[in-house]
């Protein structure tokens, strides 16, 4: 795994499982324009980064049915739940896919919750004008960190699903989105 990747398994059961992926199917998942053809759905709350219109707005805020979950993601980031900016709610089916990237600077810690089958994140970071891999299972039930190098000098991705996965990512802001939400919340 990279060196600064934090992964834990179980931090739910079986029914707390099913209860959260019944919540996700019920928040209204939608396919995304700047992604087409990609078998992904989601839906975020708190705030959100707007691919189609580069910008950052504000949404619904998170249903009270995710909160259990949210106080474990921020106990395993080491924040405080109320520093979870946004709650993104995907759906994978067979064949989605997730580019390698960097989350958007306006984004600091990075927690995800795997639900469903079982897959494997891929990461990868440039040496010497090459890349080094490093694949990492996620099983259902585990939860992830993406901070410090795992965050800023890894990229992550997924690989074309074979099964239906679901996940629950919670961010909190860095510095610079912060910044920015102060911005949009005084135009307002």
């Amino acid at each position: 795994m990279p060196p600064a990747l934090k992964l834990v398994q179980e931090v739910m059961t079986r029914e707390e499982e099913e209860a959260l992926i019944a919540l996700i199917e019920g928040s209204g998942l939608a396919y995304s324009p700047y992604d087409p053809g990609n078998l992904r759905s989601s839906t975020s709350y708190g705030w959100k980064y707007d691919f189609a219109n580069d910008s950052f707005v504000p949404c619904a805020p998170m249903p009270e049915g995710f909160g259990k979950i949210a106080a474990k993601a921020a106990d395993f980031a080491g924040v405080m739940v109320e520093d979870l900016a946004e709650c993104l709610l995907n759906r994978y089916e067979p064949g989605a896919v997730i580019q390698p990237h960097f989350d958007k600077p306006v984004w600091e810690h990075v927690v995800g919750v795997s639900l469903g089958a079982s897959a494997m994140m891929d990461f990868r970071k440039e040496v010497d004008g090459g890349w080094e891999y490093d694949p990492v299972e996620l099983p259902p039930r585990s939860m992830y960190l993406l901070a410090n190098d795992t965050r800023h000098v890894w990229q992550h991705g997924l690989p074309p699903q074979s099964h239906t996965r679901w996940s629950i990512t919670f961010r909190t802001f860095s510095e610079a989105g912060l910044r920015l939400r102060d911005q949009v919340a005084s135009a307002a």
